[in-house]
């Protein structure tokens, strides 16, 4: 008994977390026609759902065209069929799920709405469903889930991922921005997992199999998603105890009493959409037409549309959680869905694409005036690709290209330190110019991985060797100090503990106010990563 109590307080604040928040947006609500609607019993919200596919360009767009499609039927085109009601009945009946469906009045007024008012719009959902039923089927079949709860979908959003509802649901699944959160759905400004078709309906299996555990009755559960379980458990109280949807639905909020015959009159005409003239208007990409590749760092979808040759609606339409067309850099890669036959055309591409963004986010940094010494005349600044290997870290791969690791972050969108084998991190470089304007380096065409800046380390050894190669291969003269006009350069960054003192100590020739000079330092005070320009030789 405590365990069952347990189960109802959780079900009652997962109801009171979905919806119950939903009558104080309603009474804010400052649409005067919605508002008559609502006060007058009108509006339906299952059919307004279905009419904002109207209002979606993109999605009429990227699907086929209905004059297009052969009907698979023995009526003629503009031909609406309708029976008795004994043969909707036997028809319902036929169906075979664990679900216990049933034909009345109310499942009746809504298949008149999807199969007669509205047949235009429901060929287009019809269409849409080549794109996410063989997905639902997947995950509800490993999850032992009646297949069928993919039709709850299209009562919900009319299978547009970024369907938002008056109250802020949004998604496929119609998520809450708080339940969402409960069953680990990402939500921030550049990511809405809600509209993830994969992690949404992951998320609403979850919430099936909760509620059942709880109800223990299929079309109890679809009554829970609706209006929470809060409000499944008041009405089996006020109907005395009753445990069937028929029996508590007068006890229901109005539009739960006819969400679960919105749904059995979608499951009915999903199954027998021939028989009412019904043909799927097909869309530009199925599911089994496109495929998924991960990206682990910050990219535009319209740099990846332009580099594969496809709509950057397309892609939009494929990866609906990217609110702003850019999939975001975080601690695992992000998932990018992609049409199969451009998989090879997007691998192709990737360095060119990360070569356009890396170059822009160059730009932003001389613009910002960030790097004064890259962007000194004596010096070229360059990119390299750093592909991570095992063992490494940010720390070791920052002392490696004599940067910081914060810059490392900054450069690459990082949020954490974790990096991962295999991993690709955009690096910023120095070269010194040679006087003839070309890189000092002897050998211009520099390896992935291999440093080219100069490092000068706490390791006196480390320092001799590096400092000796970049003496010998720079060529540019410190015009910053005319005494020193013949004297080579290289650069030193500021390590923990550095002084001026003691950076002067390390370069022959060199004394703190030659440094200061050369550098045009206003001051003693250094910071650790900052890039000193050193005079060595004569």
């Amino acid at each position: 008994m405590g365990k069952n109590m347990k189960q109802l307080l959780a079900a009652s604040l997962l109801g009171s977390v979905m919806l119950c928040c939903s009558l104080q947006v309603v009474a804010q609500d400052e649409n005067p026609v919605l508002e008559q609607a609502l006060a007058n019993g009108s509006y339906d919200p299952i059919a307004a759902t279905l009419d904002s596919l109207v209002n979606l360009n993109y999605i009429a767009r990227l699907n086929g065209s209905a004059s297009g499609t052969e009907s698979v039927s023995n009526f003629q085109p503009s031909e609406i069929p309708s029976y008795a009601d004994d043969i909707y009945r036997k028809r319902i009946e036929k169906i075979q799920t664990p679900i216990p469906l049933a034909y009345n009045s109310q499942v009746q007024e809504y298949i008149n709405m999807y199969a007669m008012r509205k047949r235009g719009l429901t060929e287009r959902v019809m269409g849409l469903a080549n794109l996410y039923f063989p997905l639902y089927e997947q995950i509800f079949d490993q999850q032992g889930l009646p297949l069928e709860f993919k039709y709850l979908s299209i009562v919900e959003s009319a299978l547009n991922p970024t369907a938002v509802s008056r109250v802020g649901a949004t998604g496929l699944w119609q998520f809450m921005l708080s339940t969402g959160k409960l069953y680990k759905l990402k939500v921030n400004s550049y990511l809405d997992e809600r509209r993830d078709p994969v992690k949404s309906t992951m998320a609403a299996a979850q919430y099936f199999k909760d509620m059942y555990s709880i109800y223990n009755d299929w079309l109890l559960v679809i009554a829970a998603y609706n209006c929470g379980a809060g409000n499944v458990n008041r009405a089996i109280a006020r109907s005395g105890g009753k445990k069937t949807f028929w029996e508590i639905s007068p006890y229901l909020p109005r539009e739960t009493r006819g969400y679960v015959p919105a749904f059995i009159a979608v499951t009915y005409l999903m199954n027998y959409s021939s028989e009412h003239n019904l043909t799927s208007v097909p869309p530009m990409i199925s599911y089994f037409e496109a495929d998924t590749v991960m990206v682990d760092r910050k990219m535009q979808l319209k740099d990846i549309a332009d580099a594969i040759n496809v709509p950057v609606e397309l892609l939009s339409y494929l990866n609906p959680m990217y609110k702003k067309g850019v999939i975001p850099d975080g601690d695992e890669p992000m998932t990018l869905r992609l049409p199969t036959n451009k998989i090879n055309t997007y691998i192709a591409s990737i360095d060119n694409i990360y070569q356009q963004q890396e170059s822009m986010t160059m730009a932003s940094i001389a613009a910002s005036g960030n790097q004064e010494d890259e962007s000194d005349e004596n010096a070229s600044l360059i990119t390299r690709m750093h592909k991570v290997k095992n063992g490494e870290h940010l720390q070791s791969i920052a002392n490696r290209y004599s940067c910081s690791v914060q810059e490392l972050k900054k450069w690459n969108h990082l949020r954490s330190t974790k990096l991962r084998a295999g991993q690709r991190l955009t690096v910023y470089v120095a070269v010194p110019k040679r006087s003839d304007g070309k890189l000092g380096m002897k050998n211009s065409s520099v390896k992935e991985n291999t440093p080219v800046t100069a490092a000068v380390s706490n390791d006196a050894t480390r320092d001799s060797s590096v400092n000796q190669n970049l003496t010998e291969n720079n060529q540019t003269t410190a015009s910053a100090n005319p005494k020193q006009a013949d004297s080579k350069f290289i650069y030193h960054i500021v390590q923990p503990g550095d002084t001026l003192w003691k950076i002067a100590r390390r370069y022959e020739g060199m004394t703190v106010e030659s440094i200061k000079e050369i550098n045009q330092l206003q001051s003693n005070e250094l910071k650790v990563g900052t890039r000193l320009k050193v005079a060595v030789g004569g």
